[in-house]
């Protein structure tokens, strides 16, 4: 009896735990991988990850010197000038490396013409597998600071030189870094300290803290959905891999991979989120080469094919024109060799790790009608800015970055073009709903490079060749006289725009590419001794170079056509042209990135309520890697 009783008791504190309410459901952990190029604030070459999906697009030659292609003969060394002494913290004269090394060893510094010019014809199959050495020879001089003499494509054979193993394309290129940097405000890109803030706010690792009411993603996120426990980290592009310049094991900690570990491993996440913050992807720097989307559609130029079947197949319009050229281009760049895409490097890395965490790709946040709402807001503010009165005329140029056919024409194949017409459509609609002008208005987009010269060749009968560049966009707009790309002299006469604002709508953050590239394409066109045509002048007014004083704080250029500036000779003219009009000049605006507008946050606000609604829409997705997909 008292056994029957002690058992109904247990029934009944059963029934009642039972019917207790348990503790709360544990909220889903979430990773949030943010993702970008990752220029680095100071001058470092210890990687060349980013640069290697170039790969694809560079004829033969320019990856001598590595794996890729070529042999690893040679290091590239200079004379520190000016610049590179600034850099690197050597005095001027000093030979160096790419890597801001004083060269000590005991061979001297040469031209590689010399190797031809002393009977050694061997050196070509020994370094360069018979490719001809594009960027020692024709990119890449030094000078002798006791004679002044320049050295064109100068090295050393030394077998211990620190450039073996390094590609000599990237050896010049890093050269060229030193003076990019050395010309930008106090020697110091802003990119990753605009991204890391807006992505994290005054969380961001190794910056101060900001006033109050500046938006960021994290923030936001954590607000809207309080329900989902977040972890974020980010990487870059430039360090998707643990991997020195050497392509030796190495350990960043700001790494794509070390960010990928750290989620898995020590925050034990059951779901990433990877939010790459360009506005339109491509698959030269996203979806590489076999990528599909949700619905199992190839994404490249063609529809429903990826990269890789849209180049080997002639009949589809785009890429390789005839069998010759396209296995030219598969012999040269087969499959196997091509560099890792960031995409199908994460997906690797998560699979490697633990194959069951959920890994999905935000979308595009261009894509989102905010993102068009951030580049109103640039808008508005840039006309705030200068005071333009609304009864001039005004010309809007959204700057994109701009691709090229590359090597046997296989980047036609890239998604790039057809994506970069959806981002504009949305923008243009935007723009258009909101923003009302009075006087004569005109909003058009332009590739910022790979549209003028050998990239677009211009002829009398197609004086812009067949893409409309942003240079000759400006061309078009200004008032007065310039030198066309055909040595021409062109006349718009008077009547044309007072102002031309051009924003570099497809850069979120500063870059080589806004703080260099954008400017050179606004001069005039100059004949070339090396070509015998005529070139885009990519000097300042005056001749020099641009530098930190073409920058105000929030990074914008403004340069008059007032006549007196980009000095040319057209053909058959004996007569010098300036650039513009003395007595209607026009104004150019060239604005920062998205990112520098100080315009009390209404730029950033839209592109961080994009950037959120991405992220949102990827965490509804629930297949796996969501929006796309590598086979």
């Amino acid at each position: 009896m008292h056994g029957k009783k002690t058992f109904r008791v247990f029934l009944l504190l059963l029934a009642v735990v039972m019917l207790l309410p348990g503790p709360p459901a544990r909220a889903e952990k979430v990773g949030v991988l943010f993702l970008h190029v990752g220029e680095t604030e100071l001058y470092r070459f210890d990687s060349m990850q980013f640069l290697s999906n170039l790969f694809d697009v560079l004829p033969p030659g320019f990856f001598a010197g590595s794996s890729l292609e070529g042999g690893d003969c040679y290091s590239i060394i200079h004379y520190a000038d000016e610049a590179e002494a600034a850099i690197c913290g050597v005095a001027e004269g000093t030979p160096i490396d790419a890597l801001c090394h004083e060269y000590t060893g005991n061979d001297t510094v040469h031209s590689i013409a010399a190797h031809s010019l002393a009977g050694d014809h061997t050196f070509g199959q020994r370094c360069y597998q018979g490719l001809f050495p594009y960027v020692l020879l024709l990119a890449d001089t030094t000078r002798v600071p006791s004679s002044g003499e320049e050295i064109a494509g100068p090295h050393v054979d030394d077998p211990d030189g620190p450039g073996r193993g390094i590609p000599d394309f990237f050896e010049s290129y890093y050269f060229g870094w030193m003076h990019f940097m050395y010309r930008i405000p106090g020697s110091r890109n802003p990119q990753q300290e605009e991204l890391l803030r807006w992505w994290y706010g005054n969380d961001a690792p190794g910056y101060a803290a900001l006033p109050a009411g500046q938006a960021n993603i994290k923030d936001v996120l954590v607000r809207r959905l309080p329900d989902t426990e977040f972890v974020f980290r980010h990487g870059w592009e430039f360090y998707m891999l643990n991997k020195d310049v050497y392509g030796s094991p190495a350990f960043f900690p700001d790494s794509t991979e070390t960010a990928i570990t750290e989620l898995i491993q020590d925050e034990g996440v059951g779901r990433i989120v990877v939010f790459h913050s360009y506005p339109s992807f491509s698959n030269l720097t996203q979806y590489g080469h076999e990528w599909y989307d949700a619905n199992g559609h190839g994404l490249s130029a063609v529809a429903d094919k990826t990269f890789k079947e849209c180049v080997n197949d002639l009949r589809d319009g785009a890429g390789p024109k005839t069998l010759k050229e396209r296995n030219a281009y598969l012999q040269n760049k087969p499959w196997d060799k091509h560099a890792d895409h960031p995409f199908p490097v994460i997906k690797h890395l998560v699979d490697e790790i633990d194959p069951t965490v959920k890994l999905t790709f935000a979308p595009a946040y261009g894509g989102f009608v905010q993102f068009g709402e951030a580049v109103l807001a640039m808008l508005q503010h840039t006309v705030s800015k200068y005071s333009i009165p609304q009864t001039a005329g005004l010309k809007v140029i959204l700057i994109h970055h701009g691709s090229g056919g590359g090597y046997s024409n296989a980047q036609e194949c890239d998604c790039y073009n057809k994506n970069i017409e959806q981002l504009f459509t949305g923008v243009q609609k935007t723009i258009r709903d909101s923003f009302s002008w009075p006087g004569r208005f005109e909003l058009v987009h332009a590739s910022g490079e790979f549209a003028e010269g050998s990239d677009d060749p211009a002829s009398l009968l197609q004086p812009f060749g067949k893409v409309l560049s942003q240079g000759e966009h400006i061309d078009m707009a200004i008032n007065g006289q310039y030198v066309s790309q055909t040595g021409m002299l062109v006349d718009n006469g008077l009547d044309n725009f007072d102002y031309v604002i051009a924003i570099p709508y497809f850069f979120d953050a500063e870059s080589y590419d806004t703080l260099l590239v954008k400017r050179q394409p606004l001069g005039n066109n100059i004949p070339s001794a090396a070509s015998g045509s005529y070139v885009r002048d990519t000097r300042d007014a005056d001749g020099t170079a641009y530098d930190a004083r073409d920058y105000d704080e929030e990074y914008f250029t403004v340069k008059v056509y007032n006549g007196s500036g980009w000095p040319s000779r057209p053909k058959l003219s004996r007569k010098t042209v300036y650039k513009g009009s003395a007595v209607s000049p026009t104004t150019l605006i060239l604005t920062g990135a998205l990112l520098s507008a100080a315009d009390g946050g209404a730029v950033k606000q839209c592109l961080t309520e994009a950037a959120v609604s991405a992220i949102e829409e990827a965490l509804q997705e629930d297949e796996q890697a969501g929006s796309a997909q590598t086979h």
